[in-house]
């Protein structure tokens, strides 16, 4: 093996260790005797490290070992390398006492806000060894995260991705026209015929799924709306309503307790209904575990408390990508 070759090859971490502990003691009987080896063995370990670094690393000073300027270039990387190992061991101690089990999942902002909470109290309820995390993800942001392996599972509605990528749906909402309660159509209760082309509204962007729904939906009785305003986020737009800004189309899960109390009024969009399904995206080729088949039946639950419709379907027999 040449020099070159030797070079590319990892350290061998027991000789790290070895090392790092002869660094602090400055005595190789010391050494082995914290380590549980022989004064040879450390010897022999120290000999190896030198070979294979091509360059001296201790050396003697009043019968104390101390490192050389190569040695102590060594002991920070060392160092650091021996604590990543530490916290890697702990990290598998951590999930093998949680039964080996974890679950990572991401949604929008209102699905973060709205049901995840309740899923996630119910998730750890029923499976309390489970190491469970999630966090907030955009639509556009999903593939990449399923692709990558920082997710298992995301929760949201359905648009084009990679074949690899599979959707099941969950549960179904409808959208509804939504306004502030100043607004002369929530003072009149209804909408005027003729005046939802016109109205000032406020929607998504136009490549968000929700808005993609909705211009196909109005598109099929030739309306296109005054969208003066696209905005990413679904609070932000219901409090731009409740200002009396403008109008909006969300679902009806989202806007609940803004009707509840009364700062909003909601309108059908049309004749026909407007549904939106919500459901769980995953890497196909990945098995379906007990704990995610277990996390679709709680979210359809969760669902269901918000007046949403659940669509029954396992994640066992788990459908194809949108297109």
């Amino acid at each position: 093996m040449n020099s070159i070759q030797r070079r590319q090859e990892p350290l061998d971490s027991h000789q790290l260790n070895a090392f790092v502990t002869l660094s602090r003691t400055g005595s190789y009987k010391e050494t082995a005797a914290e380590l549980f080896l022989t004064h040879s063995a450390i010897s022999h370990a120290m000999r190896t490290l030198e070979r294979e670094l091509g360059c001296r690393l201790l050396t003697r000073m009043c019968k104390r070992v101390v490192l050389t300027e190569m040695g102590e270039a060594l002991l920070h990387h060392a160092e650091q390398g021996l604590q990543e190992f530490a916290k890697a061991r702990e990290h598998l101690e951590q999930l093998r006492q949680w039964g080996g089990q974890r679950l990572r999942v991401g949604a929008g902002a209102a699905v973060s806000r709205e049901l995840l909470p309740l899923v996630l109290h119910h998730a750890r309820t029923r499976h309390p060894r489970l190491h469970l995390t999630a966090r907030v993800v955009r639509p556009w942001e999903m593939v990449d995260a399923l692709a990558n392996g920082q997710l298992d599972l995301v929760i949201g509605e359905p648009q084009k991705t990679k074949p690899e990528i599979s959707f099941t749906p969950l549960f179904e909402s409808p959208l509804r026209i939504l306004a502030g309660r100043e607004h002369r159509w929530a003072i009149k209760g209804k909408i005027t015929p003729g005046e939802l082309a016109k109205e000032p509204c406020i929607l998504t962007d136009k490549a968000h799924p929700t808005r993609l729904l909705i211009d196909r939906y109005f598109a099929a009785d030739e309306i296109e709306l005054n969208a003066i305003a696209e905005i990413d986020s679904f609070d932000a737009i219901k409090e731009l309503v409740k200002a009396g800004s403008a109008i909006s189309i969300l679902p009806l899960w989202v806007i609940k307790d803004e009707l509840a109390s009364g700062v909003l009024t909601d309108f059908p969009p049309g004749r026909r209904a407007l549904l939106q399904t919500w459901g769980l995206y995953r890497w196909r080729s990945h098995p379906v575990t007990s704990v995610e088949n277990s996390f679709r039946v709680l979210f359809q639950e969760a669902a269901a408390k918000l007046q949403c419709n659940p669509l029954q379907k396992g994640l066992a027999s788990i459908g194809t990508a949108c297109a």
